[in-house]
């Protein structure tokens, strides 16, 4: 009974490992910015995992994770008096088939911009807009993971993106200044 017992939270900890590793790995990373110190908070978020009983995390598994990661990261970074970041490859993995290469570079261009001015975010916007479109967290998981109130996720998140827009449509309106700009002079 007790090896039985053991076998299947041993399989449900490599479940929750090969399904959650990656991103766990890419979220230390964008806070502690440490390769080495990232793949250590993961390991310590599993072995975390492995003591807990399984009762009490099914169904929240993927919110219980990544705050154990994010509170491993914290505790990391308090060590050093560092901030969290959040890394412009993390965002830019995503592909787009049946796309044309003009289109592609355009796109990735376009990624490239607004990630520069995620970089320019409040750090606490930055970790939510993260959390929300890279780790596609609900409010409630995110208000799970960082301790803030459901409401104040969702000021943050509006707050954050009315930042990115304005900063993509001033973008914009600068490249249509320099076009207009070389025509004229041409």
């Amino acid at each position: 009974m007790f090896l039985s017992k053991a076998k299947k939270k041993s399989a449900w900890v490599m479940s929750a490992l090969e399904r959650y590793e990656r991103p766990l790995l890419q979220y230390a990373l964008s806070i502690v910015q440490d390769l080495d110190r990232a793949k250590d908070i993961v390991q310590e978020t599993f072995m975390r995992l492995h003591t807990q009983e399984q009762a009490k995390i099914e169904g929240h598994l993927s919110q219980w994770l990544f705050t154990v990661c994010r509170n491993c990261s914290l505790k990391s970074l308090k060590k050093e008096d560092r901030y969290i970041y959040v890394e412009h490859q993390e965002f830019e993995h995503h592909r787009v088939d049946n796309i044309t290469p003009l289109q592609d570079m355009a796109r990735r261009e376009t990624a490239t911009r607004l990630m520069e001015h995620v970089m320019t975010l409040p750090k606490n916007q930055q970790e939510v807009v993260r959390l929300r479109f890279h780790g596609n967290h609900s409010y409630q998981e995110i208000s799970e993971i960082t301790g803030l109130s459901v409401g104040n996720v969702g000021f943050i998140l509006n707050a954050a993106m009315r930042n990115l827009r304005g900063k993509m449509e001033r973008d914009e309106k600068d490249e249509k200044i320099i076009y207009l700009a070389k025509l004229a002079a041409s």
